[in-house]
């Protein structure tokens, strides 16, 4: 718990204190939750508003409003840069919502994967290279996984030399 609420403050006062035109720190926050009921991950990932548009190639685009083919990119870059992999299955990212938060520069994009039966013994990875291609050893991926009842909460950051995390579920 004091780790989560220290991890809340540090992303907020690194967001509050970098301009929308240029800031040194680089990185992402995710928290990975997986519903036993509904059989389904929800992953909620904040990224600088400015790197992600950068990163994609995006100057003309409304965070606010976005579009079907927004949608379909973000759900593109998503998928190719955060993996995740259920028994060695490549599961795909569906975009859900969307939160901006300008004054700090900062997206909250929130994605579902629907139908995962997880079970005792079962193989999952998650790997998180989101923009290491364009800003390399800077980059940092912070991530709080939580997958009840296998693990009850773990905190993961994935750096350019080591983005996955695998769990044997127990």
């Amino acid at each position: 718990m004091k780790l989560k609420i220290f991890s809340l403050i540090l992303f907020l006062f690194i967001s509050t204190v970098s301009s929308s035109s240029d800031h040194p720190l680089k990185l992402t926050a995710s928290l990975i939750e997986y519903d036993v009921q509904e059989k389904s991950f929800a992953i909620e990932c904040r990224v600088f508003i400015d790197d992600f548009e950068n990163t994609i190639n995006r100057h003309s685009w409304d965070v606010n409003n976005l579009t079907e083919d927004d949608i379909a990119e973000i759900e593109q870059y998503f998928n190719q840069y955060y993996r995740f992999t259920h028994n060695f299955t490549k599961l795909s990212m569906k975009y859900h919502k969307s939160v901006v938060f300008g004054v700090n520069n900062v997206l909250s994009i929130e994605f579902l994967i629907d139908g995962v039966a997880l079970s005792e013994g079962d193989d999952l990875f998650i790997e998180n290279e989101l923009f290491y291609k364009q800003f390399g050893v800077v980059q940092s991926n912070k991530m709080t996984v939580r997958i009840q009842p296998f693990v009850k909460e773990d905190f993961f950051e994935a750096n350019q030399k080591q983005f996955v995390i695998h769990y044997k579920l127990r």
